[in-house]
């Protein structure tokens, strides 16, 4: 990019949610805005653009996203147009904008049309690269599982991507396409990345029956007992693969929603590399880890003895765990004795016992006796007991009520269901139908007890890929089983393993205070030059040992020290609530 160019922006990504339909006005993207917290959670730098006054602004952005299908006003697209081909790069999600000459693509025809039909959508499907090497694409191992979007065909762009059908079978539909257009370029998601993130997270719909089981009955969760699993919204054939070296055993080994992030930020950071951007992000961990691990307890039972035999192995291992509590409890003396050696006290909403009934009622009453046995300590988690789940986003609104910051309910319930059946290992903030957030984040659980839920050997199915997206490794662990030896030796083993992966383990509530000041850090200040690029940040809440990854050229095959397939310049830094300024030339130098 020339000189004059790079002098001008501002932002090196800027975001923009295009206009919406009308009520009763099918569209291409759902949960739009959603876009919002899949950037912040990434920590890249980036600037919300409104769609008045999007044409002006252009020339301050280094990539432009945009979300969205609409018709665009003549001197809007002639703006676009002329600004990617002076050297931006314009990355489209579930649309073109009518321009679709720009992005080398042409619109599928509807197979038929009559009053409310024929409107074009991609409906579900699988993503399935052309180009697996490519530096979007190439985290995948499995095609990736969407829903929604605009239904494109080729017409000259180069075609990353295509889609197979809900049942695996091949279409002509390009669902990521790049064309280059002057000096710039033009790149188009076709998925609806941010409606499948939220389906896939969150589920289908509300939960008011049960699911459907796994056909090789490894998953039976039609069971008369309502669960989070039983509103997953991913495939039991499609979406699992085998567990390595457990004839007959089958996982959810993908993080499929997290893939779908990733694939957003690849995109960026290819095009900001090709037009000769750079930019900014607050990596996810301090000190530049690739990933954290995270254990949490169930007490049911609340045998002391059983209790105790955890409590002294997790401190010969050096670790803290989440003690998620089911009244009436343990004895408070070690409730309160575990609390003094930096263990988490939290919740476990007990809707399963008999005469307990799920309700908000139920759910105050427990939490009111457990800040009692926690000598007036308000817990910050909370697993409900047996993965209990009913209606849509009813726990997430009690959670909040009663300052719960952090809920561990989504998750595997059965052997069959282990893994990532909730398609992401990071933290996340959900959303209602409206699009409205929920002040609490959920990070899922993904397995029990190994050697009584599973095998050890899914801990390391599970690892790899934790590692790899760099997540959260929640593996959880109740007091009346790891006093067996099996499993007393497969907690050992884990928390072993973890470490020497590069993981430091931490509780759910360390885990909760890291990404929310994490996410109070401020980007502004971006100016770059001939000597490189200036950036500043701040926070409201201190940030110690913050990483700042200047990202650059995609990595190598199997470089494990590469965040998000791309090279990058890393620095450590102390960020506070002052104005702390630093550039990339600096960090070359360093």
């Amino acid at each position: 990019m020339a000189n004059r160019v790079r002098n001008q922006i501002l932002s090196p990504v800027g975001v923009c949610v295009l206009p919406r339909p009308g009520a009763n006005a099918s569209r291409t993207a759902t949960y739009p805005d959603y876009i919002y917290e899949i950037m912040d959670a990434s920590g890249v730098f980036y600037t919300q653009e409104e769609f008045e006054g999007l044409a002006g602004r252009l020339p301050s952005l280094g990539v432009l996203v945009t979300i969205g299908e609409v018709a665009l006003p003549d001197e809007l697209s002639q703006a676009l147009t002329d600004w990617v081909e002076a050297g931006g790069a314009w990355i489209s999600v579930a649309g073109v904008c009518g321009l679709h000459g720009l992005f080398g693509v042409e619109a599928a025809p509807a197979g038929f049309s009559m009053f409310g039909g024929g409107v074009a959508n991609l409906g579900e499907g699988y993503l399935k690269p052309d180009q697996p090497g490519h530096p979007a694409l190439s985290h995948l191992e499995i095609p990736l599982h969407y829903y929604n979007g605009t239904p494109l065909l080729k017409t000259d762009a180069s075609v990353l991507a295509h889609g197979l059908d809900a049942h695996g079978r091949e279409t002509e539909r390009v669902v990521l396409t790049e064309k280059a257009a002057g000096a710039g370029l033009a790149i188009c998601i076709a998925v609806d990345i941010t409606g499948s993130v939220v389906i896939i997270q969150q589920g289908r719909g509300a939960v008011t029956r049960d699911g459907i089981p796994a056909p090789d009955s490894t998953g039976p969760i039609c069971d008369e007992v309502l669960k989070s699993g039983d509103g997953g919204a991913l495939d039991w054939l499609f979406d699992r693969e085998p567990v390595p070296g457990v004839p007959g055993s089958a996982a959810f080994l993908q993080p499929i929603a997290d893939q779908w992030r990733e694939l957003l930020l690849r995109t960026i950071f290819y095009a900001a590399n090709r037009q000769g951007v750079e930019v900014p992000v607050l990596w996810l961990y301090p000190r530049n880890q690739p990933a954290i691990a995270h254990i949490s307890l169930d007490t049911d039972g609340n045998e002391p003895a059983h209790a105790d035999i955890l409590f002294n192995t997790l401190e010969e291992q050096g670790v803290k765990a989440t003690w998620c509590t089911i009244m009436p409890g343990l004895p408070q003396p070690f409730m309160l004795k575990i609390q003094e050696h930096g263990h988490e006290l939290a919740m476990h909403y007990d809707s399963m016992t008999d005469g307990l009934n799920w309700g908000r009622d139920q759910f105050s009453l427990q939490w009111r006796g457990l800040v009692d046995l926690f000598n007036g300590h308000q817990p910050v988690t909370n697993k409900n007991h047996y993965l209990r789940w009913e209606g849509d986003t009813e726990l997430w609104e009690w959670c909040v009520a009663h300052q719960i910051q952090l809920d561990q309910t989504k998750g595997a319930s059965k052997t069959g269901e282990a893994g990532f059946n909730f398609g992401t290992c990071r933290p996340y903030f959900p959303v209602d139908f409206r699009g409205n957030y929920f002040d609490v984040l959920e990070l899922p659980t993904y397995t029990q007890d190994m050697e009584i839920f599973a095998p050890t050997a899914l801990f390391y199915a599970l690892l790899k890929p934790v590692v790899k997206h760099h997540g959260v490794l929640h593996l959880l662990f109740h007091p009346a089983h790891t006093h067996k030896p099996a499993t007393n030796k497969a907690l050992r083993e884990v928390t072993d393993k973890g470490r020497e992966a590069g993981l430091e383990w931490w509780t759910a509530e360390q885990i909760n205070n890291w990404e929310r000041a994490r996410r109070m850090v401020k980007w502004e200040g971006y100016s770059a030059d001939d000597a490189g690029t200036r950036v500043k940040l701040q926070s409201a809440s201190p940030l110690p040992e913050a990483t700042i990854l200047w990202m650059g050229a995609p990595a190598a095959a199997g470089d494990t020290g590469a965040r998000w397939g791309f090279e990058s310049r890393v620095e450590t830094v102390n960020v506070g609530s002052e104005a702390w300024e630093t550039s990339s030339a600096e960090v070359a130098k360093a």
